[in-house]
Parts: C-alpha cells; structure tokens; sequence
C-alpha cells in the first residue's frame, strides 16, 4: 500500500473514506441497533414493572445514541445507512412476556453488542471508528449490569455453574 494514511482518520485531521469491512461492520451494527430499538419500543409497550420501564427506556436512549454515532460514519462518506423500523411496531399493549423475559432477552441482546462491538472494532483501521466503538462498548456493559442487577432484585437470575474453587476445597 502506498499510502501511509491508511490508519489515518484520527479524532483529529483529515479522514479516509471507510474500507469496505469497516462498512460492512458498520451496517451490521445498524441493523442490531435498528431492530433492537423497535423490539424495545414493542417491549415498553407491554410492561408495567416501573423499573423495567426505566430500563427498557434507558436501552432505547442507547440504540437511538449509537444509531446516531455510526450513522454519520456512513452518511460522511456519502454512504446509506439502514432505515429505522419503528413504524412496524403495533400501538398494542397487551402484555405478551413476562417482564423476566423482556428483562433477559434485552440483556442478552445488548450482550451479543459487546461482540459485534468489538469485531468491527478489530477489523478497524480508523481511530475515530475505534473511539465510537469503545464508547458503544462502555455504555452496554453499563446498560447490562443495571439489567443484571434489577434481575437479582427480584429474584429472577439464579447463579449459573461455577467453576469450583479448589483452594476451598479440603483435598487432606
């Protein structure tokens, strides 16, 4: 490659136009954010649980930020970027779930962000696009403990198996 710029695209200074796997990691992305946000709406609309609410809420606020952040990565370059699906979602609100399920499968979801997060992140030759990724990263690791912690408020997370503590154990 001749040119040397190509991790280039710093917080500051010029920016290269996004390589093809960033695009793609960026779109992939997208469309998590874009279907968790109208999963969430869907959710809020059936539960009564205050707490669960705020949550719900408080992930919706995540999706629609980082909708946001990766959007004008495209939209800089003059790239499209997936369309929000928000206006699928019925005015019902019957309550279908549990909110021990709602509850669970958002932070499940938000888990497998972290992931998604952290690929496109390594596949990443832009600073600028590593920063935002880190910033996504830190606000759904937050985002799932506040979920984790309102699960064992209520009694709703059981402790999953552990690996056994030798030095515990009486080995004679």
């Amino acid at each position: 490659m001749k040119n040397k710029s190509f991790s280039s695209g710093g917080i500051l200074g010029k920016k290269r136009p996004p390589h093809a796997l960033e695009v793609a990691h960026i779109f992939d992305n997208l469309n998590n954010d874009v279907t968790s946000k109208a999963l969430i709406i869907g959710f809020y609309q059936g539960t009564q649980d205050k707490k669960v609410k705020e949550f719900l809420e408080r992930g919706k606020n995540i999706n629609k930020k980082h909708i946001e952040l990766l959007t004008n990565i495209l939209n800089d370059s003059d790239l499209p970027a997936p369309t929000l699906i928000d206006h699928l979602v019925t005015d019902s609100t019957t309550k279908v779930f549990s909110d021990k399920i709602m509850l669970a499968h958002k932070i499940d979801m938000f888990s497998m962000k972290i992931r998604s997060y952290g690929k496109g992140s390594s596949l990443n030759g832009r600073t600028d696009i590593g920063a935002i990724y880190a910033r996504c990263i830190a606000d759904v690791s937050l985002y799932i403990k506040s979920g984790a912690d309102i699960m064992i408020q209520n009694d709703w997370m059981e402790q999953p198996p552990m690996a056994p503590n030798r030095e515990d154990l009486d080995l004679g």
